[in-house]
Formats: structure tokens, C-alpha cells, sequence
């Protein structure tokens, strides 16, 4: 499972940086913009959910650690769906745009601390 949280965040931040590109500030977005604000809703789902069974399993592990980085996740995510409507509807997104990375980075970081994560069991 912590494999799939992984890919599917990783295909997340991927899917956010190109639909906030899809949006011009001058003409709006584009014809692709619906279609990749749709699949990355998807992929939201998808994080939140693989999360949810991280968190479950590591309940025994350090609960607070791992309930701090779900609040986290999920600010994360609302901070990068209020990005991308803040854009689409022509108002200033810079500020969400710089708050959604500051979260990403303070969850990866947060994660890659935990002992649950892949990436680290590789140093150890």
C-alpha cells in the first residue's frame, strides 16, 4: 500500500503543476484544464484513501507522528484544489500557489522522517 500512496502522490504534484500551467492569466484555461482537474480529483481520492490505510497500520508505530502527517496530507490537498480554482477564476493564486509547495515539502519531509516509509528502510 505505501508503494501506491507513494506513485499516486507522486502522479498528484505532477497533475497539479500541469493544470496550473493550463491556465492562462490572459485567456482563462485551456480545453484540457477540465480533463486534468477531473483526474487529478481522482488521484486526491486515491491519496487520501491508500493515507487512510497507512495511518490504520501505523497506529502502533508513533500515532502522533503519523496523525500529524495525515493533517498535513490533507491540508496539502486543500491548499493545492484552492490553488487551481483561485487561477481559474482570475484571482491572485501566488500566495496558495507558494503555501501548497511549503505543505507538500513539510509532508515529504515529515515522511521521509517516520520509520513506515520505503525510502528510508533503504539507508537502513
Amino acid at each position: 500500500m505505501l508503494h501506491a500512496h507513494i506513485t499516486a502522490w507522486v502522479i498528484g504534484v505532477i497533475l497539479f503543476l500541469i493544470a496550473y500551467n493550463n491556465i492562462s492569466d490572459q485567456q482563462g484555461p485551456t480545453p484540457q484544464y477540465k480533463v486534468l482537474h477531473m483526474v487529478l480529483r481522482v488521484f486526491y481520492v486515491i491519496i487520501i484513501v491508500t493515507g487512510i490505510v497507512l495511518f490504520m497500520d501505523a497506529m502502533g508505530i508513533d500515532g502522533m507522528m503519523y496523525g500529524i502527517k495525515f493533517l498535513l496530507g490533507i491540508i496539502t490537498i486543500g491548499l493545492m484544489e484552492m490553488t487551481l480554482i483561485k487561477k481559474k477564476k482570475a484571482k491572485k493564486s501566488r500566495g496558495f500557489f507558494i503555501g501548497s509547495i511549503v505543505a507538500l515539502i513539510l509532508t515529504i519531509a515529515l515522511g521521509l522522517h517516520l520509520p513506515m516509509e520505503a525510502i528510508m528502510a533503504i539507508f537502513k
